[in-house]
């Protein structure tokens, strides 16, 4: 038998040597939900893009009738289906990007959440944004009367 000190204590656990420290107890993974503002984000950028393919067919209808009856009457186009909804659906679609941007950003900001619909939902709506402010900086950059690109011909009349 042994002889043990009393006066002896057991070192602490972070003395110890690590072989002799107790084994971590294992905790299974646990399962993450997704975060509900990158569902939404991710919703609205769909939704978004949606409109906006219905505003296309709508201004892809609206000019294949101008170039049939080679007309620009504003009575004529009061009276196609669906004229007066074409800026509503644009600002809708518009508004949605705008606030999907920002509830995806909410989504990946969220701990211990899946990020897959945000990280997806942000970058669809930054990427019709930037879509957006490109075809305007090209709309902007186009020449906005004839006159610009036939003097001669203005000058005639």
């Amino acid at each position: 038998m042994s002889y043990q000190d009393p006066n002896l204590q057991k070192p602490a656990a972070s003395e110890e040597h690590p072989v002799f420290s107790e084994a971590p107890v294992f905790q299974p993974p646990v399962k993450l939900k997704h975060s509900g503002p990158g569902i939404a984000s991710f919703i609205m950028s769909l939704v978004s893009l949606i409109g906006y393919i219905i505003l296309a067919i709508m201004v892809i209808n609206l000019m294949a009738h101008f170039s049939q009856y080679q007309t620009m009457n504003p009575e004529v186009v009061l009276q196609q289906t669906g004229t007066m909804l074409i800026p509503f659906i644009f600002l809708a679609s518009l508004l949605l990007n705008c606030s999907g941007l920002v509830v995806g950003i909410i989504g990946i900001a969220l701990k211990n959440r899946k990020k897959t619909f945000a990280i997806t939902g942000l970058i669809i709506n930054a990427l019709i944004i930037v879509g957006f402010i490109a075809l305007l900086a090209i709309g902007l950059s186009i020449p906005n009367s004839t006159a610009d690109i036939y003097p001669s011909s203005v000058q005639s009349l």
